[in-house]
């Protein structure tokens, strides 16, 4: 998995100074559900090794919007903040097909989101989404779909960003154990919170931050179906006869 430990933002965070870490995206990044979103762990993993001091942890979700709506409210919902890390996960609106935009553009917007979130000075991390049920979904969107996680890829690599690609690690966990991967879905297209924990332990261990011990017991289900993953990941490095 990647590592995010070299981010600028560490440097502040040894220094005490406080920091600001923001969710811009969509549903899926967005408070919608009881419970814990992805985002949640963020910001309680960090207090609880750096302090509650730390920094500010913004959730600017806003379910239905596409890369271009992101843009289109970038000036009032995060260019105020300055923020140092931005974790920007987008695409699924935009695979839609009646909303017309193209791969082509999906690239130039993640471009330009970048581009944007480095002149206030903060880093761009990008996130693919989980694997979603791509059957259930009309075929030029599910074609769509796949090829915008590729393109989230494919501008990580060229701006130099760091990934968190959440696809390939759930894609192994739909074909190998696809009645545990419906047990962490509310539809075809999100997560239920225990999806969630998931998505946000994967992240904190990406940033090499351990959750307490003591909050082993509340997010068990979060650190077995992790713990699942990692294994159908080591599997699939095995060599086959």
């Amino acid at each position: 998995m990647s590592s995010f430990s070299q981010l600028n933002f560490f440097q502040k965070l040894a220094s005490k100074e406080p920091v600001v870490i923001e969710a811009f995206g969509s549903s899926n990044t967005q408070r919608r559900l009881p419970g814990m979103t992805w985002f949640d762990y963020i910001e309680l993993g960090f207090k609880a090794v750096y302090g509650g001091g730390c920094g500010t942890f913004i959730n600017a979700g806003i379910g239905g919007d596409t890369s271009k709506m992101l843009l289109d409210r970038f000036d009032r919902d995060v260019a105020p903040f300055h923020p140092d890390a931005v974790i920007i996960t987008v695409g699924g609106n935009d695979s839609v097909p009646s909303r017309n935009i193209s791969c082509q553009q999906f690239r130039e917007n993640l471009l330009e989101l970048h581009s944007r979130v480095t002149k206030l000075g903060g880093q761009v991390i990008f996130q693919t989404y989980y694997a979603c049920i791509l059957e259930q979904l009309e075929s030029e969107m599910a074609e769509r779909m796949l090829g915008h996680m590729q393109m989230i890829r494919d501008v990580a690599a060229e701006t130099g960003s760091p990934l968190q690609d959440h696809y390939t690690r759930w894609h192994r966990l739909q074909q190998h154990c696809p009645k545990i991967y419906q047990m962490l879905m509310t539809d075809a297209m999100h997560v239920n919170p225990e999806g969630n924990s998931i998505l946000g332990l994967d992240l904190l261990r990406s940033f090499n931050v351990e959750m307490p011990k003591h909050f082993a017991d509340t997010f068990k289900t979060g650190f077995f179906g992790q713990q699942l993953l990692d294994l159908l990941e080591e599997n699939s490095k095995i060599p086959t006869a």
